[in-house]
C-alpha cells in the first residue's frame, strides 16, 4: 500500500504550483505588452517600413508569449488538480 503523503507535504506542493502560476502569469502579461508596444510602433511610424516590420515583429512576439503563457497555465492547474 502507497504512503499517503502528509498534509505539510501536500500544501508545499501546492505552493510551489501555485507560485509558478504567477511567474506564468506574469510572462502572460509581458507578452501583452510586446503586443501593446507593438501596436504602438506599427501605428506611430506609418511612414517608416522598418518600424513597421518591427512593431509588427513584437506583436508576433507577444501572441507566441501569451499562447505559451496560457498552455503553461492550464497545465499547472491540471497538475494542480491531480494533487488535490
Amino acid at each position: 500500500m502507497p504512503k499517503r503523503k502528509s498534509k505539510l507535504m501536500e500544501m508545499q506542493e501546492e505552493q510551489v504550483i501555485l507560485s509558478k502560476e504567477r511567474t506564468i502569469l506574469s510572462f502572460m502579461r509581458t507578452g501583452l505588452a510586446f503586443v501593446v508596444a507593438g501596436i504602438s510602433v506599427a501605428g506611430f511610424f506609418q511612414n517608416v517600413k522598418m518600424a513597421q516590420i518591427i512593431g509588427y515583429i513584437l506583436v508576433g512576439i507577444g501572441f507566441i508569449e501569451v499562447f505559451e503563457s496560457v498552455r503553461r497555465l492550464i497545465e499547472k492547474q491540471r497538475e494542480l488538480k491531480r494533487i488535490k
